[in-house]
């Protein structure tokens, strides 16, 4: 069984509409990651008088913001190269309306496999309210949707089968969470089970989205000049990593 899940919150609140994004997870917080970055970078270069332990601090703290920057700079690339292998399945998500017609942000990150709350590679959560039931909301506020996707060679195609559990769930919401409740009751604690029974039009919509993306990717390699070259996730965050330049603790 493909470790793909989808986590289904209930909740208690009032949402409004917003615009409809699919979104890098990180970039709520790039903002002030990168002026804190600079501030603690200019302490490091102009302060003589920090301790020991004092400078050993600010260097961890220079590590955890540039950690940050490198996650989200990751996350941007891989977006985009989604975007340029599908963009049809990344445009689909990129303007989602629920069923009362209004817009949802999807948001995504990259993370590394030892930051995931649940040992599934692909992760995507959502809440819905009871003042609102075809509304979904997620730790991003009103009309959201998160997706955690493991950083590994397969991210791009376990991205696309989460947005294709995204593209049935939001137009379907309040049907789809009473039928949530229904067939994963017994199962909840199993994370990779939920969204996949055999009868979950959600999980079809998913492995048609997964399906949708390969074709897409074999085409890509067969015909994209040599300016649209793809790199493996892993081969990115190599470069990534060189470009953001990660400091090592002393």
């Amino acid at each position: 069984m493909k470790k793909y899940s989808v986590i289904v919150i209930m909740s208690f609140l009032m949402l409004n509409s917003a615009w409809a994004k699919l979104r890098n997870g990180y970039e709520k917080d790039i903002h002030d990651a990168r002026e804190r970055l600079k501030n603690y970078n200019n302490i490091l270069k102009t302060n003589n008088n920090l301790s020991a332990s004092e400078r050993r601090n600010v260097k961890i703290t220079v590590n955890n913001l540039t950690t940050f920057q490198f996650y989200y700079a990751l996350t941007e690339e891989l977006l985009k190269q989604f975007k340029r292998i599908s963009p049809g399945l990344y445009n689909r998500i990129d303007s989602i309306k629920d069923a009362k017609g209004r817009f949802t942000d999807v948001y995504v990150k990259f993370i590394p496999r030892e930051e995931a709350l649940v040992m599934a590679a692909g992760l995507t959560c959502m809440a819905q309210s009871d003042e609102d039931k075809h509304a979904c909301f997620s730790e991003y506020g009103k009309h959201t949707v998160s997706i955690k996707i493991w950083i590994c060679s397969k991210a791009l195609l376990i991205l696309s089968h989460e947005l294709g559990h995204v593209n049935y769930q939001v137009p379907n919401f309040e049907t789809y969470i009473e039928y949530y409740k229904m067939e994963y009751s017994s199962v909840f604690g199993n994370s990779n089970c939920v969204g996949h029974s055999a009868a979950d039009r959600s999980g079809m919509n998913a492995t048609a989205f997964e399906r949708e993306f390969k074709k897409h990717y074999i085409n890509n390699l067969k015909f994209a000049k040599g300016t649209a070259r793809l790199e493996s996730p892993l081969v990115l965050m190599e470069e990534i990593k060189r470009k953001v330049k990660m400091p090592v603790l002393m």
